[in-house]
């Protein structure tokens, strides 16, 4: 390490002072740490490590017990080629590839030998080797890393129509940048105080499927002093929140028969690909922008907890974190696993149930023939995730439901992954 001439000086300047040889030693070794100090702020790098490692036993049994259930691939990285260095061959990424590696970035255990790390740093996966299908060698693939400038809140709910034989499951993502939360939540305290102004609007919650059915409104507790036309006017009023706050809406429906219904790996199996495909579609574009998404669900498990576990889901995020699409999509962008939570516990729950409540409605009354009440078009521009009649997943950013495209679609049940991934692109 260079020291500077200057350093020498200060230490003769105090010898000649002092004229205390133990005095100037201290001093002299003071200087030095200082000086070293400085220099190694400011020269410190990010450490780059290779991670090679064996998991432990618990590990292990947890690696096997996860899977990557992702079939599908955006448009953008279907395009994605790699040419491999040693025999100059070009071939297409195993975007579904199970690495036993996570892709998600990783917190430090410690900040030093006994004490537990709770700084914001995080150590982050830049590349990852894939063999070549040629030569079998090993090419780097290079991660792409965004840095996180701004975090967004998401918040989710389901609903169900069944008609018939026929069932369509939809889930919803609504949500915001987290600066303007307060803003949002307000404004929706406002239109339930306009709507019962007897009752404070934190005392009650907006759940759709009582608000709407007159039997329900009739037998509930706050509900039923409404008529249908103030339901009406309350909805009207809530489409325009959605479109005038300019929100991140997200939307996915699934349909089924009466076979799928009867089958609950099946059940399960829809439902997992549901929430996994509207999540990750969410993460892709915030972490684009750099941001980061927390998401919120409403929990469909009755608890008196503020935060309720579903293994499910978590399996389902876990899972597909080793796969290299993840990476692709979260962008080196730490992205906290969803959490569920009480139904309605807050003014975004509150606006994804009725999000929900209405795209399963519009299926509803478009299988009876009937006239649509809540016209989707004027929440203005939503992402909607639906199947084509091939079974392969389509992504529409538009005003409107796009009922030509994803009517009676349903997803397709292929285990293929590279290659159903690229007709499944999106």
């Amino acid at each position: 390490m260079h020291i500077s001439p200057s350093f020498y000086y200060k230490l003769y300047v105090v010898s000649l002072v002092r004229c205390n040889f133990k005095e100037c030693l201290k001093i002299l070794i003071s200087l030095y740490y200082v000086k070293v100090a400085k220099l190694m702020t400011k020269k410190r790098k990010p450490k780059t490590f290779f991670v090679k490692h064996a998991k432990t036993n618990r590990q292990q049994r947890e690696f096997d017990r996860l899977s990557i259930t992702l079939r599908h691939l955006p448009e953008n990285l279907n395009r994605i080629t790699i040419n491999c260095p040693f025999c100059n061959a070009v071939f297409r990424p195993d975007w579904f590839k199970k690495h036993d590696i996570s892709m998600a970035p990783v917190k430090p255990k410690f900040e030093k030998k006994g004490v537990k790390y709770t700084g914001p740093a995080r150590w982050i996966l830049h590349q990852i080797s894939q063999k070549c299908p040629n030569c079998s060698a090993d090419v780097f693939i290079n991660l792409p890393v965004n840095k996180m400038r701004a975090k967004g809140s998401l918040f989710g709910d389901d609903a169900e129509r069944i008609y018939k034989d026929k069932k369509v499951s939809t889930y919803s993502l609504v949500g915001t940048d987290q600066s303007l939360l307060p803003e949002l939540n307000n404004k929706i305290s406002g239109l339930k105080q306009n709507l019962i102004p007897s009752i404070p609007a934190e005392n009650w919650k907006i759940h759709m499927k009582d608000l709407w059915a007159g039997s329900r409104r009739k037998k509930h507790s706050v509900y039923n002093e409404l008529k249908m036309c103030d339901v009406v006017d309350f909805t009207d009023n809530l489409l325009e929140l959605i479109n005038k706050s300019n929100l991140f809406v997200y939307n996915i429906a699934v349909t089924s028969d009466r076979n799928t219904q009867k089958n609950k790996n099946e059940r399960n199996r829809l439902r997992d690909e549901a929430y996994i495909l509207l999540v990750l579609n969410a993460i892709d574009e915030w972490t684009t922008k750099s941001a980061q998404p927390t998401i919120i669900f409403d929990s469909e498990k009755v608890s008196k907890s503020n935060e309720t576990i579903h293994g499910w889901a978590r399996d389902v995020f876990v899972g597909n974190q080793y796969a290299l699409l993840y990476g692709f999509l979260s962008k080196g962008i730490e992205i906290p696993e969803p959490k569920f939570v009480p139904p309605a516990s807050s003014p975004g729950l509150e606006l994804a149930d009725f999000v929900s409540f209405s795209i399963g409605r519009y299926y509803l009354r478009r299988w009876q023939g009937k006239t649509i009440e809540i016209d989707t078009e004027k929440m203005g521009l939503v992402t909607y995730l639906g199947y084509d009649s091939t079974g392969d997943l389509l992504r529409r950013r538009q005003i409107g439901y796009p009922w030509d495209e994803f009517y009676e679609a349903k997803p397709h049940n292929k285990a293929e992954s590279a290659d159903a991934g690229s007709r499944g692109a999106y």
